[in-house]
């Protein structure tokens, strides 16, 4: 029996993967997440071999989810927009059932998945090294960042953005003058930004290099950084920062 789990966060959705898995007579359903945050810690949780995955989910997406976590299912998205199906199939996805999808349908998917199982294991072996060096390639760091407003969702490219900010457990991307709320801590943005382009500068703020005007000093140790943006913004660069940019800028 294959151990599979469903992210979905619509209620009907949700329970026709459900009504298809416990019918599959070669699926065990071993749970089922409504959003990305807690399918990660699912997932992680209980190993599941395969993920039905929903691209669009009201925190964050899909792909975010297959970004962040270690343990590696084989994946088949689901999703209403046929416009994440090259995305999609760039992850190795088994399969990508367009939404409304029918038991068939279903079926094939998972019978494409039991064909990649049952492949000889040398076969199998060298599959997933190919996988895993993609994804190493591709989770080295984070490169778009979506954020929600109202209905919509805008996708920032993170070489765009001149910093992030954090104002009462909020955090904003700023992209030359203009402020995008995001859902992503500052903590889990250093750990997944590229560390040569993005570099933290005080505990409420990280700064894109690439973007920095000036540094002036100020006093004990601390100084001002102006970033080029519109608004000729200016950071506060905390001591402890100060020195270690010092160090890896050698000025």
């Amino acid at each position: 029996m294959i151990s599979a789990f469903i992210v979905e966060d619509e209620k009907p959705a949700r329970e026709r993967l459900q009504e298809f898995v416990d019918k599959h007579p070669d699926l065990n359903l071993a749970g089922f997440s409504e959003n990305g945050k807690q399918a990660v810690l699912q997932i992680e949780s209980l190993k599941p071999q395969l993920v039905f995955l929903d691209v669009n989910l009201p925190d964050i997406s899909g792909i975010d989810v297959i970004k962040v976590i270690e343990h590696k299912p084989m994946i088949i998205f689901t999703t209403a927009y046929d416009e994440y199906a090259l995305q999609a199939f760039e992850f190795n996805a088994i399969d990508f059932l367009l939404k409304p999808f029918s038991e068939q349908r279903f079926n094939q998917a998972v019978d494409k998945l039991k064909k990649r199982l049952m492949a000889p294991p040398p076969q199998i072996q060298d599959q997933i090294q190919q996988i895993l060096s993609q994804w190493q390639v591709k989770n080295n760091y984070l490169t778009r960042i979506p954020s929600k407003i109202g209905d919509r969702i805008f996708i920032l490219n993170a070489a765009d953005i001149v910093y992030f900010a954090s104002e009462q457990k909020l955090v904003f991307a700023n992209q030359f003058g203009e402020r995008f709320l995001i859902n992503y801590t500052l903590e889990e943005l250093q750990n997944r930004l590229d560390g040569d382009q993005f570099f933290r500068i005080h505990r409420s703020t990280i700064v894109n290099l690439n973007y920095v005007n000036t540094i002036e000093p100020l006093f004990g140790g601390t100084y001002i950084m102006k970033v080029k943006d519109k608004n000729r913004t200016k950071l506060n660069i905390s001591r402890n920062a100060a020195r270690q940019l010092r160090e890896r800028l050698g000025w």
